[in-house]
């Protein structure tokens, strides 16, 4: 599969989580939602200046469900459930809850109280623990989506076409 096709099946199935995706297609698709990324935020540098991201949120959003689903299959290619594709962004999400809620309670001390604000007790150690799993999640992803796909027809379907056939 080349480069451009595998950005037209990418849209192309882009509602389509059933099934399977070989390597070339998730990787190929993936260099042009990091490259595409990349131009668009450097195109909307040089034009509009820092602080200006509308196109790159359009860009982010248009590429969103193709990126998903094409991941989640890929998972599937290697026998693994696809929604394991929502863990590290689940982590990133908990997270984000944690430290918002964690800055809240710390800027009401700050105004309420008075108080310097500092992170006490178990604060600290959760934020580690949270850092590290999102660490963990994105290695064993990637991981995963660098595995050869499952020889011949698995839970998610009969195995993609290969080069040849």
């Amino acid at each position: 599969m080349t480069f451009v096709d595998a950005v037209k099946s990418g849209f192309q199935n882009a509602l389509k989580f059933s099934g399977r995706s070989r390597r070339p297609d998730y990787w190929w698709f993936f260099l042009f939602v990091f490259a595409g990324a990349f131009v668009v935020g450097l195109v909307e540098l040089l034009i509009f200046g820092q602080g200006r991201v509308l196109l790159t949120r359009i860009f982010q959003i248009v590429v969103f469900l193709p990126f998903l689903a094409v991941a989640w299959r890929r998972l599937q290619d290697t026998g693994k459930p696809g929604w394991w594709v929502l863990v590290p962004s689940a982590i990133v999400i908990v997270s984000a809850l944690i430290a918002g809620s964690m800055s809240r309670q710390l800027m009401g001390r700050m105004v309420h109280m008075g108080e310097t604000p500092m992170m006490t007790g178990a604060q600290p150690g959760l934020i580690v623990i949270l850092l590290l799993a999102q660490i963990l999640a994105g290695i064993v992803i990637i991981w995963w989506m660098s595995r050869p796909s499952q020889k011949g027809a698995n839970a998610y379907g009969p195995e993609p076409r290969v080069r040849g056939k």
